[in-house]
């Protein structure tokens, strides 16, 4: 029973810690994106889309970067944790990890991109890009697990830590 307890402790301690990441980055998605998305998409100079930032635009977006944030980042932090606990490989469970995750937050990323672009959503355009997404998604989670692999062998006891699970 302790260690059901403490594999919920980890996984709801993941999520916590994805809590404060979805923050940070909203804030910054918020404002980058918009002119990020200008430049790719609309092919202006950096200046123009510089320019064109309207902070009554970035605060409504902030509304959509929290909410997708708060599903996502702690989503992909909980779901680290419990794929720790299979016995893979770390890169299969990395490649497991990042199919899951776009798998399963593809469409708000998608949604997120059309309200940034304020393009029409549909439901055929929440899968675009799927296969570049999943390939990125599995590299980073084979990433993760293989550095994380390589932290835990450097100092296992400081691994069991809160500042070693940080």
């Amino acid at each position: 029973m302790a260690e059901q307890k403490d594999f919920v402790g980890r996984v709801v301690g993941a999520a916590s810690q994805g809590a404060v990441g979805a923050v940070v980055a909203a804030s910054l998605s918020a404002v980058t994106e918009p002119i990020v998305n200008s430049i790719l998409v609309k092919r202006v100079p950096l200046s123009e889309a510089v320019k064109e930032l309207d902070p009554e635009r970035v605060k409504r977006f902030l509304q959509t970067t929290l909410a997708t944030n708060f599903i996502k980042f702690p989503f992909f932090e909980a779901t680290n944790v419990i794929m720790q606990g299979v016995d893979l490989p770390p890169t299969a469970r990395g490649a497991v990890l990042g199919t899951v995750f776009c798998t399963t937050t593809l469409p708000i990323t998608n949604y997120r991109f059309r309200k940034s672009m304020d393009l029409p959503i549909t439901p055929s355009d929440l899968y675009q890009a799927y296969l570049p997404t999943v390939l990125r998604d599995i590299l980073y989670g084979i990433v993760r697990n293989k550095v994380m692999t390589f932290m835990v062998g450097l100092n296992p006891a400081r691994a069991n830590t809160n500042l070693g699970r940080f």
